[in-house]
């Protein structure tokens, strides 16, 4: 058995990261505690150009680590 804590460690390890400018709402909300509102904070900003403008724009509403831990889920395309 594993746990949340444990389960959500490993999904970084195992998520395909998505293309940010052309995922869908679907894809966007899978990743992990990714709900309506961030979807919608993502969305906004499209297209992005680089990881720079998606930090920039995304940490108006996270913090550093949250951040750094959605970075890992995205790729701009």
């Amino acid at each position: 058995y594993v746990d949340d804590e444990e389960l959500a460690r490993l999904e970084q390890y195992v998520f395909v990261p998505i293309n940010l400018n052309d995922a869908s709402d679907e894809d966007i909300q899978s990743i992990p505690g990714v709900g309506r509102r961030m979807l919608r904070e993502f969305k906004e900003y499209r297209p992005y150009t680089s990881m720079a403008q998606f930090r920039k724009e995304i940490g108006k509403y996270v913090d550093e680590n949250e951040l750094a831990r959605l970075e890992r889920y995205v790729q701009l395309k």
